[in-house]
């Protein structure tokens, strides 16, 4: 993912397969209700808009994206994020 769209924040990445939960898959992002789901969190630890903030959302939607172009996500779970 750096290579192709910058620099990816790990710390988000991180944090968001410990909120997952390492027992889940990652069509649990295709559920009902996973994109305002996911964006209510990402605005829990990154609502103030600095550098660091839009860094790590970023990361996460480059992540979604990259996991829909391989066919693994259905949705864009990302959608309230963008």
């Amino acid at each position: 993912m750096t290579e192709a769209s910058g620099q990816a924040d790990a710390t988000a990445m991180l944090l968001l397969g410990t909120h997952l939960g390492s027992h889940n898959r990652l069509s649990v992002l295709d559920t009902d209700g996973a994109a305002r789901q996911l964006a209510d969190w990402c605005n829990g630890h990154w609502a103030d808009g600095s550098d660091r903030s839009r860094r790590a959302v970023g990361t996460i939607c480059r992540a979604v994206d990259f996991w829909g172009a391989r066919g693994w996500l259905v949705t864009d779970p990302a959608a309230g994020l963008r």
